[in-house]
Order: C-alpha cells, then structure tokens, then sequence
C-alpha cells in the first residue's frame, strides 16, 4: 500500500503544476533487487550401470523495482516500486540405467512459487474523492502463487548393429488459482457486475512425445527418422465478463471472454547421409510440421522444410561443412478470430494485417563453418549464416525479416605453456513493418505508414593464458561490445487528402551501447585435490538511448500530457565496477 501524505495531495489536488515545487524536498529511493540462491545435488552411482540423482534449490528475491501503473484512462499514470519478495522451491530426482542394448531414465522436477505481495494499493496524488470517471485510488494483482511438476521418460534399445530406437515422453502439470481482485476500487462507480468466478483454476498440461530411429544399412549410408508430438493442453474455464470497470475509471460497456489459448504441433521428418568420399559427404533432409491451435485467427497450418547439407573432412586438420534451408509455412484459412467481444465491438483492423507467428512465411537460411588446424601451434575457425524470412500475404504487420551472424576467431601457442586467442563477431537484424492509424470514423488506406528497423552489434574479445611453474597458471581477458539500434519511419499516405492522421511517423535517434569488459584471474594448484582461483574483473557499460535516459518524476517538460502523472525516473545508467573473487575447490 502506498500513500501520499494528505498535506501534499491536496496541494496537488489544487494545483497540479505545484509538483515542480514539491519534487525538489523528496527523498531518493534506491530502487534495487537482491537475491540469494542455496542449492544443492547428489548423486549416486551404486554400480557402472546405475545413477541415481537428486537436487534442490530455494531462491528468494527481495526489493523493489519500477512498474508502471494507470488510472483515469491514462490521465494519472503512476510509475511505482513494486514490492519484491519471492519465493522459488525447485526440486528434481531421477534415474538413469544403461548397460548393453538397452538403456532408459526417469525422472521428476517440480517447481514451486510464492509471492508474499499478492496486491498493490496506491493513493492517486491528484484525485483524493472517487467520482464515476476519476478514481483516488489503484489497485491491480501482482504475481500469483503457482506451481508446476513434470516426469521424463526416455528409453533407447539397440535393435541391431546398425540401428537404434530413442522414445521420450515428458508430461507437466501447470496450476495456479490465486483469488481474483474486485472489478474496481473507485466505490462511486455503481452496477458494477459480479466477477464470473473467485479465481482463475488456471490449469495446463504439456506432454511432450519424441520418437527417433537411425540406422546405418550401408557403409556409406545412414538413415534418421523422428516424429515429435507437443500437446499444449489448456484446461483453464473460460470466463464470459459482461462488463468491467477499466482503470479504476467507470464501466467501459463491453464484454469480454478470456480464451483458453493452446495448440498441437507434430513434426515429423527424415534424412539421409551419403560419404561420398573418405572425409566427404551430403546429407538431404526434410520436415513436415502440422501445428492446430485453440481461439486463434488460423485454426490449422502446415509448413514444409527442406535442407542440403555439405560435410568436408578430407584432412584431420581441415573440417567445413555449409547447410542451404528453404521452408514454407502455409496457413489453412486466416480467419480474424472474434470470441474475445462475444457481443461485439471488435478494435476495426485493416484487410492484409495477420500475426506474424500465424501468417503465410517464407524462409531461406544459409550457413557456413571453417574449421583449419593450420600447425600444432594455429587453429582458425569462421562461422556465417545468413536468414531470410518474407510473410508474402501480409499487408500489414510484419513484413519481413533479415538475420545475419558472423565470426571469426583463432588460438596461437606462443610458447609451451602461453597462449594467445582473438576472436570477432558481427551480428544484424533488419524487419519491416506497416501499420495504419485510425480513428473510429477513420480507417483509411491513406493513413498507412511503415517501419524500418535494424541492429547491428559487434563483439571483439583478445587475451593470453601461460602457465607458471609450481601448478600456477594466469588468464587475462579483454572484450568490447557495441550494438547500434535504428528505427526509419515513411508516410506513405497524401498529407493534402483530407483526414490525414499520420503526423508522428518521423525518423528516431541512434541508440548505443558500450560494454567492456577486463578480466586477471590466477590460479593454483594447492595440493593434489585441492585448487584455488582469484579473479579481478573491470566492468564498463555506456548507454545512449533517448527513450529513457530524460526520464524524470515530472514529465512535463517533455509532454505537457503529463501534467497530472508521475514517474519514478528510475534507470540502469552507465557505469563503471570492480569485482574481485576467490574460489576453492576439492575433488575426491
């Protein structure tokens, strides 16, 4: 529960523009999170063939940190300190068996949450009595308890020499049902209905199926072949909600359904591998995927994916190896699905706007790896791959998107006992997007507009290790990390048309961020069994992002909208650390 002192919010209450005068005398708060994690695992090998496991942790998160709240319709948006305090009980045992031509595990993991904060309260610092449009008071649900267990079961038999046949299966069991809220706590809002249940029962079940068989009938040839069934199973009641009272403001006449959202996904798929010659060869694969959903706008798609793939290794020192994939993911019929307005009322979108994760998608992807042993002191390797996705039958949303990852990187042996290692790697990532800003009365093709978004990150790292006499080895590390963000946007309407809306499209500023990073670390051997580590690591960041970095508890410099809202102004910002460890290690 957090409260304003009555003094200050009715002088706000008065005189909104007064926060600039009250601000000043506050007190800072440290927004911050601490955790402390305890664990621990046993196992125990009775004979070669037998392992039994066991492991437990506890994990418990306590503090604050900012969470961004509304009331009124947006007109009091109030960022807070959200209270912390978690707790995470996680527990896993199994056993494993292997001798011959048979081996199979079993296990068992559960995990278990508490949140001791199930509520956040809030004065509103403008409003001090509730009225139909304009409440005093927030209130909305925080985490609620839950809990989830799972068992596995995997076998694999050896059927001859030359095949082998893999099964798992792993269910899990979700639950939660914690007790729901009030509609609202303005109490001058009136005929405001009963809530259709007391809490959720949120109940889930997974179970995931995997079947795999290989074989080798020839010399020359091996054969694979694995089916994968995942069942999303959602058996949470759908609750019908003939009306609702939004942001604690009044009852915003509609009704909503909440939907049980799940789905099935099958793949099922082979592949085959000739050796062409010693060290060469070409496998050929392919993959059908059949995925049904429950409550979605595609109730059914299928999406085909085939791949080549080129291995070289006509030399122990020389290895490459490059893959070419194409797919193609077609839904059965994209239908706007409507449940969630049972009685109408449905947010109007333009013909051609689909989910990016339901919508018709072409993709080409292509990948390279080198790997030289150039001497017994040299080893190189360079990675690229290359994704290419293109969603042909949308016209708006996601239009396409591009990866690119790229590397390099290399070990020198210097002397016996000293080695030197370099590496780099370049990553981007492009997408297009369309929208179209609407009014009610407004939903025209001239008011499209679209996005051009890309990142481009570059990664750098060097250091030297040498080994010492008297079992003492040092290690020194230096990497840098700079990634560059930009977003391009394009009217593509006639301003001169009349009910033009699109006024905001405009191009952002660059955002960037630095991470260095400078690592010592020296270690020794104390004994036979016994092994000490100290570390000193330097640590840099620096960020420059418009988004944040001016945020303050008074906005109104930046928005004159905010006159009657507050913020935390709480941020990450750049910074510099020193961080010195010691560890000691016995093996027996």
């Amino acid at each position: 529960v957090f409260t304003i002192p009555a003094a200050t919010r009715a002088q706000l209450v008065s005189n909104p523009a007064s926060i600039t005068q009250i601000l000043p005398s506050a007190t800072p708060l440290d927004v911050a999170l601490k955790r402390n994690l305890t664990g621990g695992s046993c196992q125990f090998t009775p004979s070669a063939a037998w392992t039994f496991y066991a492991q437990y942790s506890h994990d418990a998160e306590n503090g604050h940190r900012p969470l961004g709240t509304t009331l009124n319709d947006e007109t009091n948006v109030m960022e807070l300190p959200e209270p912390v305090d978690y707790r995470t009980h996680d527990v896993k045992a199994g056993v494993e068996y292997a001798a011959g031509k048979f081996a199979f595990q079993a296990g068992y993991a559960g995990s278990f949450f508490t949140d001791e904060h199930k509520a956040l309260y809030w004065d509103n610092p403008f409003n001090t009595t509730d009225a139909i449009g304009s409440g005093a008071h927030g209130q909305i649900a925080l985490y609620p308890d839950n809990h989830a267990q799972s068992l596995n079961f995997a076998g694999a038999w050896n059927l001859s020499k030359s095949t082998r046949l893999m099964v798992s299966v792993s269910p899990e069991w979700l639950r939660q049902n914690a007790p729901f809220l009030p509609f609202t706590v303005n109490t001058a809002v009136v005929g405001v209905p009963a809530l259709p249940a007391t809490s959720l029962n949120g109940r889930k079940t997974t179970v995931a199926t995997n079947i795999t068989l290989t074989s080798h009938p020839l010399a020359r040839l091996s054969l694979n072949a694995h089916y994968r069934d995942y069942d999303y199973i959602n058996n949470t009641p759908s609750l019908f909600f003939s009306n609702y009272v939004y942001t604690d403001r009044q009852l915003d006449n509609l009704a909503r359904q909440s939907l049980p959202y799940g789905f099935n996904q099958q793949n099922i798929g082979t592949s085959a591998s000739w050796l062409l010659h010693t060290g060469e060869s070409i496998t050929a694969s392919y993959e059908f995927v059949d995925l049904q959903r429950q409550h979605r706008d595609v109730a059914e798609s299928l999406e085909h994916t085939g791949s080549l793939t080129f291995d070289a290794n006509p030399k122990k020192w020389f290895s490459f190896r490059s893959t070419y994939q194409h797919s193609e993911r077609n839904p059965q019929a994209y239908v706007l699905n409507l449940e969630l307005y049972p009685q109408g009322h449905n947010p109007p979108v333009p013909d051609g706007w689909e989910m990016s994760d339901e919508a018709a998608r072409v993709r080409n992807k292509g990948s390279a790896l080198l790997q030289v042993d150039a001497s017994d002191r040299l080893s190189f390797s360079a990675s690229y791959d290359n994704t290419q996705d293109h969603y042909q039958d949308s016209l708006y949303g996601l239009l396409s998107y591009r990866a690119l990852n790229s590397s390099v990187d290399a070990t020198y042996q210097l002397y016996n006992g000293i080695s030197l290692f370099a590496d780099y790697a370049y990553e981007r990532y492009k997408n297009d997007q369309r929208a179209r800003q609407y009014s009610a009365s407004n939903n025209s093709s001239n008011n499209d507009w679209e996005s051009y978004i890309g990142d481009a990150i570059h990664t750098g790292s060097a250091g030297i290790s040498f080994s010492l006499r008297h079992g003492v080895t040092v290690d020194t590390f230096y990497s840098l990390s700079l990634a560059k963000g930009q977003i391009d946007n394009r009217i593509l309407g006639n301003p001169s048309l009349p009910g033009f809306l699109v006024t905001t499209a405009q191009d952002w500023p660059e955002t960037s961020n630095r991470f260095h990073q400078l690592t010592g670390a020296v270690r020794y051997r104390l004994a036979s069994n016994l092994f000490s580590r100290v570390e000193y690591r330097w640590e840099r960041y620096d960020r420059t992002d418009f988004q944040i970095q001016n945020m303050t508890p008074d906005m109104v410099l930046y928005d004159s909208k905010m006159g009657t809202s507050l913020f935390l102004g709480a941020d990450v910002p750049s910074y510099q650390v020193h961080i010195v460890s010691a560890t000691l290690e016995y093996r027996f």
